[in-house]
């Protein structure tokens, strides 16, 4: 009866010092920022958050964008060569959000990938069909010397409860979380696994996959109750040690 009263906790007083893993904040790649002053607009954004640092991944897909190493570093090249002069203070790199499909697997061949940090590759699959080759591509990564990042595992319409989440786990994915699935941004089903998979530890990162300054806003928004607020310092605890 005393719901009303409960307090609440903002996910983004937790964020301060991070570098966000995963953003579309270069201009012009893909479905992100659509030029340099939107991104500029971004990372405004994410300073008032209290984020140091972001990794880029724009998305690299079959049909869609046809992005590689080269016009990704480039790109980052031209933001960063931007944030000197007006004297911006963030830190900025760039890796990608590769899809599992045919053009990923030449990319895997020849090792080609821009890591996230370390040896961690940031990869993603189809919302709505889990695709026939994705565990043999999973273990064509680790066999390069790369270990896969699963993004945001709660949007995943097929991967209906925490056991076929874990599956990926088991494999050797690492699991991050978007923390705007925290919210109902995408819906109350992937709020709810979202919720259900942090409570159980599963995740291992977190990323915003802003793209755009207005995803940045609603994330200052979000909240936890205080049922959720130890597994969520306990992942943000583990982000930490990795941005140490």
């Amino acid at each position: 009866m005393f719901e009303f009263f409960r307090k609440k906790y903002f996910v983004a007083d937790f964020l301060g010092g991070l570098t966000d893993f995963h953003c579309h904040l270069l201009p012009g790649l893909d479905d992100g920022s659509k030029d340099i002053e939107m991104s500029l607009d971004m990372i405004a954004e994410y300073k008032s958050i209290g984020y140091k640092g972001a990794v880029a991944t724009p998305h690299v897909m079959e049909g869609f964008y046809h992005n590689d190493s080269e016009t990704i570093l480039k790109s980052l090249a031209s933001l960063k060569k931007v944030c000197l002069v007006e004297n911006i203070d963030f830190n900025l790199s760039a890796a990608a959000e590769y899809m599992l499909d045919k053009e990923f697997d030449q990319l895997c061949e020849a090792k080609d990938l821009l890591k996230v940090f370390e040896n961690k590759v940031l990869v993603e699959m189809s919302y709505l069909q889990k695709a026939i080759f994705v565990e043999s591509q999973i273990f064509d990564i680790q066999q390069k010397g790369f270990t896969p990042i699963l993004a945001h595992p709660e949007r995943y319409l097929y991967l209906t409860n925490r056991t076929d989440v874990l599956k990926f786990k088991e494999k050797g994915c690492l699991l991050q979380l978007n923390l705007l699935s925290l919210s109902n941004h995408y819906g109350s089903q992937v709020q709810n696994k979202a919720f259900e998979l942090l409570s159980h530890g599963h995740y291992d990162l977190v990323g915003t996959d802003a793209h755009n300054p207005r995803h940045l806003r609603t994330l200052k928004h979000i909240t936890l109750t205080k049922k959720y607020v130890p597994f969520f310092e306990a992942l943000i605890q583990k982000v930490k040690e990795i941005n140490s």
